[in-house]
């Protein structure tokens, strides 16, 4: 028992990994097929589970209420399906399970939604500077693409060079818009250039736009000719040319010297040049933050110190108050005190005054009471006697 247990278990992981993950890659709006084949044994049942995990098909009977998928053929040994106008949503895994005495992972099959990317365009930029010196910047973009594209420049016939490439993605994240520029210094009237992408999408196939000089020198020639916009263009030449569309598929503008810094600023220019005018942007926006970081600072420090001494003043004057207050309470602690005093010896002395008065009152009436008993005792005493003559 426990040999049969062990083995089931050794044979599930040994299972999983003789497994293989089949992958399948279809362009977006081709059909995809998927096909799990079994052995002939009785009682089996196969299924298809989408990347979502949810039931396609189980055997011939369809879980979904949704015509996106179809069966294409369904026996005891086999299920197919077809997935039709494939989209990105259908992008993962699918699954086939074989239900007999036990569930197993029969098939896995990765698919890999390719996204075409569209016909490319081409614009030109013609930038000016004062001294008259021009220069193109020639940019091809793409929109829409899974994976993203390779974008190369073909100049003359047999030279084919890299531009600065710049990928931006969409929000499902998975499809992006691609671009690619090159700049030109020098170039002659019956020169060409063409934008080349490739893509896996295209199987060997290439999306070629081309650009000729010739439109961009006639296109300049007709600006020279006309004397009102030459003229206005001296006057003001903040305000640009207007845009100048060319074979439906590529466009010319013309930017003075003061547009020039603004167009250096695309991250898409990733020559050297670009890189150069963009460095000196990055250096003067960088000391104007530095300037203007110092100047609040210092300003941030005047009101610190204007708040400190506002702080000392506050406390001076809270101080002086408190030394009052304790003064004003001392006094009143010590006129206390001394009325207190005063009052104590004022009832010792009325207490005192008050003795020497009862005393005094109880000395005299005994002395009078002493004398009334003395003249009592005389009365008494001359009844029974005789008062001598020589006294009288």
């Amino acid at each position: 028992m426990w040999w049969g247990v062990l083995s089931l278990l050794s044979w599930v992981p040994l299972q999983a990994a003789l497994l293989t993950m089949e992958t399948i890659t279809v362009e977006e709006g081709q059909t995809l097929t998927l096909k799990c084949a079994t052995s002939l044994t009785q009682d089996a049942s196969l299924q298809w589970l989408a990347p979502s995990g949810f039931t396609i098909f189980l055997n011939q009977h369809p879980a979904l209420k949704s015509s996106k998928y179809q069966l294409l053929h369904h026996s005891a040994t086999e299920l197919s399906i077809r997935v039709p106008n494939v989209t990105l949503q259908d992008e993962g895994v699918y699954k086939c399970l074989h239900y007999e005495s036990s569930v197993r992972t029969k098939k896995q099959v990765r698919v890999i939604v390719l996204v075409t990317p569209f016909k490319p365009t081409v614009e030109a930029l013609v930038l000016r500077r004062q001294n008259g010196e021009k220069h193109v910047v020639l940019k091809c973009s793409t929109e829409r693409s899974k994976p993203p594209p390779q974008i190369t420049w073909l100049l003359g016939r047999d030279m084919e060079i890299y531009g600065g490439l710049h990928h931006e993605f969409e929000t499902d994240g998975k499809t992006c818009n691609t671009t690619s520029t090159l700049i030109v210094h020098s170039y002659g009237k019956n020169s060409t250039v063409h934008c080349i992408i490739r893509h896996r999408g295209l199987q060997g196939r290439k999306l070629v736009a081309p650009f000729r000089f010739e439109d961009l020198v006639a296109d300049q020639e007709t600006a020279s000719d006309a004397p009102e916009h030459s003229s206005l263009s001296s006057q003001a030449p903040q305000e640009p040319t207007s845009e100048v569309s060319m074979m439906g598929n590529s466009s010319i503008q013309e930017v003075d010297e003061e547009e020039e810094e603004h167009v250096t600023q695309d991250p898409d220019l990733a020559t050297e040049a670009s890189a150069q005018y963009i460095g000196l942007e990055k250096r003067k926006s960088g000391i104007l933050l530095l300037i203007l970081v110092s100047f609040l600072i210092f300003i941030l420090f005047i009101i610190v110190q204007l708040f400190i001494m506002k702080l000392r003043k506050a406390h001076m004057i809270w101080k002086k108050e408190s030394e009052i207050s304790e003064q004003t309470l001392e006094s009143y602690r010590s006129r206390s005190n001394n009325e207190e005093t005063s009052s104590q010896e004022n009832k010792s002395q009325t207490s005192q005054s008050k003795h020497c008065m009862n005393y005094i009152t109880r000395l005299y009436s005994g002395a009078k009471t002493k004398r009334k008993e003395n003249a009592q005792h005389w009365k008494l005493e001359g009844k029974n006697s005789r008062v001598p003559e020589s006294i009288v």
